[in-house]
C-alpha cells in the first residue's frame, strides 16, 4: 500500500494541480486546501467554513462548496456521503478503509491493503471500478471508555 504524503506535500500538490488546470487561486480557496491538508479528520463543509473564517474572515458558504466541488470534480478530494449525517471530505484518494464511529461520528484512515484489486475484479468479472469506498463502523476507543 502507497503511503499517504504529509500536509506540507499534500497541499503543494493539491495547488501545483489546480495551477496546471488554469484554477485561481484565491486566499480563500487555498485557505481550505491547507485546512484539508492538514486536517485529517474528514472535516464537513460546515466544519471548514467556521475553521477556515478564522484566517479569512470574508470567506462564504458557497466558495466553500464551489471550492470542495471544483477539487472532487479534479479528483483531488474524496466526499463520503452519509445519509445520516453531513457529507464530510478528505484528501486521502488513494484506496484505505474509512473507521467510522457511531459514538462520535470520528472518521479514521485504516491503510492497509485492501482485500482485493481492481484489476482482479476487471479480470474476474469484466467489470471495470473507477473507485471504491470501504467502510467499517464501530466505536473508537474514546466512546468505548466511556461506555465503561
Amino acid at each position: 500500500m502507497r503511503r499517504h504524503p504529509g500536509p506540507q506535500e499534500t497541499e503543494l500538490k493539491l495547488i501545483a494541480s489546480l495551477r496546471e488546470k488554469g484554477y485561481k487561486l484565491t486566499p480563500q480557496r487555498c485557505e481550505i486546501i491547507r485546512l484539508l491538508a492538514r486536517d485529517r479528520s474528514h472535516p464537513g463543509a460546515m466544519d471548514i467554513l467556521e475553521k477556515v473564517r478564522q484566517k479569512a474572515s470574508k470567506i462564504s458558504m458557497s466558495t466553500v462548496y464551489y471550492t470542495l466541488d471544483m477539487l472532487k470534480k479534479e479528483g483531488l478530494i474524496r466526499e463520503l456521503e452519509f445519509y445520516d449525517r453531513d457529507n464530510r471530505y478528505e484528501v486521502n484518494v488513494l484506496n484505505h478503509v474509512n473507521l467510522i464511529c457511531r459514538g462520535c461520528g470520528k472518521i479514521e484512515d485504516f491503510s492497509e491493503a485492501v482485500p482485493f484489486s481492481s484489476e482482479m475484479i476487471e479480470e474476474r468479472t469484466g467489470f471495470r471500478p473507477e473507485g471504491m469506498r470501504f467502510e467499517y463502523y464501530g466505536y473508537c476507543k474514546g466512546c468505548r471508555e466511556k461506555k465503561r
